[in-house]
């Protein structure tokens, strides 16, 4: 009886997460080959010449989120100044951006350091939420707080500053809870991928969002870091858990006491200062969350076009009678929307690159009073989830009871 009750109270929703990522660094090295390659094919007669497909090297992890599949968090990448996460906690999947603020270069402090120990303490908070019922929902603004206050309580020495934005989605409600801070931002798609919603970037004013900060605390000068070095950089997970349960909860109160006014009352940012919004999700629709690398660089409606041709296809292979077995279509549907996190990430390297493109980010500052003109090279850090309501598709199936008499 217990098996059938467990199949009974599953969640009702599943996803598929797929996470994109490239650095700067990476894109403008192979960006400037591809050039090269461009430029000798122009070298050769016409009748010779070969296409060069766009394809920078971009990550991409794409994760089936459901009942019965297995699932392994993920706490940091190597994304230049950028970093992702995602965990779990019963029915919640907690995913979220981080982005380093690169000015801390110039004092000599690596923005990646702080940027990947905030997503690892994330995860860490995420996976720590106190949850109840497996059916009650994670609070992405409680766990932004409860990580960024960690990292404060653990002293670590990773300093500088860095925007987050976190979400959580109830596979049992469909609800979808975010808490943003700063300029990393989603979109929400409908069923027919156009946007419904799209989260607006939170600034003090034009190119300075708001942003977690821990300031170097040695007067000791620190040498600067090279571009190279961002790429191995090491950052900071959390401590594991006093093995004393009396010592636990002391840190855990002392840790939930911690209201940031030392960083308020000096101007600095805190997550109590981020911005929540709530969605409730249904059947087939995508979150689009992203650093600023993306949006700074890629209109929404460019954005809303390759979701469109990407679930169509998608559509186009569930709907498919020859298909040999129901898992080469969850194969084929999840590689697909792996292409689709890949090529919104591909689409913002080939715009940023473009000298005379009227960006996203070029618009926002001729408003601001600022004379640019094309993209801007950055890191770029995308998550798409993709909501399938169990309810509404072939791929949940449940045991049906046979009545004895």
């Amino acid at each position: 009886m217990a098996p059938l009750l467990n199949r009974m109270l599953a969640p009702r929703f599943q996803t598929v997460l797929a996470s994109a990522w490239i650095s700067k660094r990476v894109a403008a090295k192979y960006v400037q080959e591809y050039i090269k390659q461009i430029r000798e094919q122009g070298k050769q007669p016409e009748a010779k010449r070969e296409v060069i497909a766009f394809a920078p090297p971009i990550q991409v992890q794409v994760l089936d989120v459901g009942e019965s599949a297995s699932y392994e968090a993920l706490d940091a990448i190597n994304g230049g100044e950028d970093s992702l996460f995602h965990a779990r906690i019963k029915q919640n999947l907690v995913f979220g951006v981080s982005d380093g603020v690169g000015g801390w270069n110039e004092s000599g402090i690596d923005p990646s350091v702080f940027s990947r120990s905030l997503t690892a303490y994330s995860a860490t908070a995420a996976e720590r939420s106190f949850v109840l019922h497996d059916s009650d929902e994670a609070d992405p603004k409680d766990i932004m707080r409860r990580a960024f206050a960690s990292m404060r309580y653990d002293n670590i020495p990773a300093y500088g500053s860095a925007t987050e934005l976190v979400a959580s989605l109830s596979l049992a409600s469909g609800k979808l809870r975010t808490a943003q801070l700063g300029d990393s931002t989603y979109v929400v798609l409908d069923q027919k991928q156009k946007a419904r919603f799209v989260s607006t970037e939170q600034q003090h004013r034009f190119n300075m969002p708001f942003q977690l900060t821990i300031p170097p605390t040695s007067a000791e000068p620190l040498k600067p870091r090279g571009e190279d070095a961002k790429e191995s950089a090491q950052f900071f997970r959390p401590r594991p858990l006093d093995d004393d349960p009396k010592e636990a909860l002391r840190i855990r109160k002392e840790i939930d006491a911690d209201d940031f006014a030392d960083l308020s009352s000096v101007g600095f940012d805190a997550p109590t200062d981020a911005r929540e919004n709530t969605h409730t999700m249904a059947h087939n629709e995508v979150v689009v969350a992203a650093t600023d690398g993306l949006f700074d660089n890629v209109r929404v409606d460019e954005v809303e076009k390759l979701a469109e041709r990407f679930m169509q296809a998608i559509g186009k292979i569930q709907n498919m009678k020859d298909v040999p077995a129901q898992e080469s279509k969850a194969t084929a549907t999840s590689d697909l929307f792996g292409g689709l996190a890949y090529s919104i990430a591909a689409q913002a390297v080939a715009n940023y690159i473009q000298g005379d493109l009227r960006s996203p980010f070029a618009e926002r500052a001729k408003l601001a009073g600022y004379s640019f003109t094309g993209g801007k090279p950055d890191d770029v850090t995308v998550m798409l989830a993709w909501i399938k309501d169990t309810s509404k598709t072939n791929e949940h199936k449940t045991n049906k009871l046979s009545a004895k008499l």
